[in-house]
């Protein structure tokens, strides 16, 4: 597609999408998109990380996947998934296994810290018979995020808390029960979270929880953040996260888009996910798109985090650095080990 293209692509969209081009100033934004698309441009390692769950033990043991990561690609911050499981705690009886987690928690290299997100129900959650007080939300505080962090309250290389990922789209089935797509239920969520945080381990940062691609879902991504800032979500985090996923450049620049929303965030803002599939796109797309987020975003965004380190399956339907096979890695990869 040419700029040409491009262009009146841009306007149809909006024309279909109901979007009002009465601005002026709006009107010159979105051409300048259309003719002139953002080009690419060296990322700042300085800040750059990636997020690894750890779970993908052909890549490595736990301590050889963080010396890949510090070693060889020269990136300091980790992004990990502490998930409340079946396999966790299979019975409301039964004691929580840390074993994995303690693993990962136990095995950062000096010089690197993690960003520990916290997130997810076994089973059993979607009954209410075992929820605390008839509320599944203070439930999961109580049962799972409180003894969490005060197990990893203090430890070496855990700079931040994360209380949940993405709200707004559900992806393991008990989750439902804490009915999180409505932003007031994830507002209180993180309001009993906060409290917790920084009773027990109050030297870290509280980092919100991202929604999904905050550019993209018509709109309703974009409104669920706006929500949690008009219900005063900014004065419970240190750290405004977001995530970002395609192009889509058009809805941060239009009026009211998601330029105009990270520019009033008062807190500084993560980018806690974002990437593209396949092997030889990763490297265009991060200088392409994390460049023009910080020039939309003048001083607003401390930390990019890649998604993710490795990935199994096809590799041109994953977001892997790293993919199947011990040594077939991505464009990004090879340019960060460079």
């Amino acid at each position: 597609m040419n700029k040409y293209q491009r262009f009146l692509t841009t306007l149809l969209l909006l024309f279909v999408a109901g979007t009002s081009l009465s601005c002026t100033s709006e009107v010159k934004d979105l051409i300048d998109i259309a003719l002139d698309p953002p080009s690419r441009q060296s990322i700042d390692r300085s800040r750059t990380g990636v997020n690894n769950f750890f779970v993908n033990r052909e890549f490595g043991s736990i301590p050889e996947q963080y010396s890949e990561i510090q070693g060889t690609l020269g990136l300091n911050f980790v992004r990990i998934l502490i998930a409340w499981t079946n396999e966790v705690q299979p019975t409301p009886d039964a004691e929580p296994f840390y074993g994995f987690f303690d693993e990962i928690i136990e095995s950062v290299p000096p010089g690197v810290d993690i960003l520990i997100t916290v997130a997810h129900t076994p089973d059993w959650m979607a009954d209410p018979a075992n929820w605390i007080g008839g509320n599944p939300r203070a439930t999961w505080i109580e049962r799972w995020l409180r003894p969490t962090v005060e197990r990893y309250a203090g430890r070496p290389g855990v700079l931040a808390w994360q209380v949940w990922n993405e709200p707004d789209n559900t992806v393991v089935a008990s989750d439902t029960a804490l009915e999180l797509t409505d932003p007031a239920n994830y507002f209180e969520l993180l309001a009993l979270g906060s409290e917790v945080i920084r009773r027990t381990d109050p030297t870290r940062l509280l980092v919100l929880a991202a929604t999904r691609s905050i550019q993209q879902g018509s709109g309703t991504n974009l409104d669920y953040n706006k929500d949690l800032q008009n219900l005063g979500a900014e004065s419970l985090v240190d750290i405004w996260a977001i995530h970002y996923y395609g192009e889509q450049f058009e809805q941060v620049v239009r009026g009211g888009g998601v330029a105009d929303f990270v520019n009033s965030l008062r807190p500084p803002v993560w980018v806690t996910e974002s990437g593209e599939m396949g092997p030889d796109g990763q490297l265009a797309y991060v200088e392409t798109v994390w460049p023009f987020l910080d020039e939309e975003f003048p001083g607003k965004i401390q930390r990019f985090y890649y998604y993710q380190y490795g990935e199994t399956g096809p590799p041109d339907g994953n977001f892997g650095l790293r993919m199947n096979g011990p040594v077939f890695i991505s464009d990004l990869y090879a340019f960060l080990a460079g």
